[in-house]
C-alpha cells in the first residue's frame, strides 16, 4: 500500500512538472521587472505574465509591450514597446516620435517620480498615441526626464524585424542605440501584473496586482 501511494505521488508530481513545462514553453511565462526603462507602465518590482499564444494568430503590432531576447546577448530578456513594424520609417526629433513622416500626438499628463538604485528621477508624463492600423490608435503614457535619445537618424525597419522603445524615454537602452529585433526573438506580449514589490518601502503594491498592461 505504501509503495502504491509513493508511486501515485511521484506520478502526480511528474505530471504536474510536465504540465508546468508545457504551459511555460507554449502558453504563458512569468517575468520580473528589474529596471525603470518602462516607467510608468511597468515599475521596478512588478511581476508580469507574458502571453505566448497571441502571436500564433496575429502579427506583433505597434503599441504592443513585448518581452524578447536582447539582440546583443540572447540569454538576456528585455521588455519594451513595439514602436515600428516591418517597412516603417521611424525617427525621434526633439523627443517626439515620427512614424512614416508623421509625428505622433502628445498631450501633457502631469509629473511623475520613481527611485532606481537609490537615485530619484522626476519628469513629465505625456499621453502618446501610436497608430496600430488605419484609423486605430493606442494611447499610453511615456515619461520624459531629460534629453537622452531625443534626436535620431531615420531608421527603416527591415522585413521580419521590429523597432522597440521604452516608455521611460530618456532612461531606456533600446532600438535607438542597438537596432532591431527579429520576429523569432520575440517571446510574447505582456498582459498582466500578477504581483508587485516596492523594495524602497519593503511592501507589496496591492493596487498594481491584477493590473492589465496597456
Amino acid at each position: 500500500m505504501e509503495e502504491n501511494k509513493l508511486y501515485e505521488n511521484i506520478k502526480s508530481f511528474a505530471v504536474a512538472i510536465v504540465l508546468a513545462l508545457i504551459i511555460r514553453t507554449f502558453i504563458v511565462q512569468s517575468f520580473h521587472i528589474p529596471s525603470g526603462s518602462m516607467e510608468p507602465t511597468l515599475q521596478i518590482g512588478d511581476f508580469i505574465l507574458v502571453d505566448k499564444v497571441t502571436y500564433h494568430f496575429r502579427k506583433p503590432q505597434r503599441g504592443d509591450v513585448v518581452v524578447f531576447h536582447f539582440p546583443l546577448n540572447q540569454e538576456v530578456y528585455y521588455i519594451k514597446r513595439i514602436m515600428a513594424v516591418p517597412g516603417d520609417k521611424i525617427q525621434v526629433i526633439n523627443g517626439k516620435v515620427y512614424i512614416n513622416g508623421k509625428s505622433l500626438k502628445y498631450s501633457p499628463a502631469g509629473v511623475y517620480s520613481y527611485i532606481e538604485n537609490g537615485v530619484k528621477y522626476t519628469g513629465e508624463l505625456f499621453h502618446e498615441e501610436v497608430p496600430v492600423k488605419k484609423g486605430v490608435f493606442k494611447d499610453h503614457l511615456i515619461l520624459k526626464t531629460g534629453t537622452a535619445g531625443d534626436n535620431t537618424s531615420v531608421f527603416t525597419v527591415p522585413p521580419g524585424e521590429y523597432f522597440m522603445m521604452g516608455d521611460n524615454r530618456n532612461n531606456s537602452y533600446d532600438s535607438r542605440f542597438w537596432g532591431f529585433v527579429k520576429r523569432d526573438k520575440i517571446v510574447g506580449i505582456a498582459r498582466i501584473i500578477f504581483f508587485s514589490w516596492d523594495s524602497n518601502h519593503f511592501r507589496p503594491r496591492l493596487s498594481r496586482i491584477g493590473k492589465i498592461i496597456h
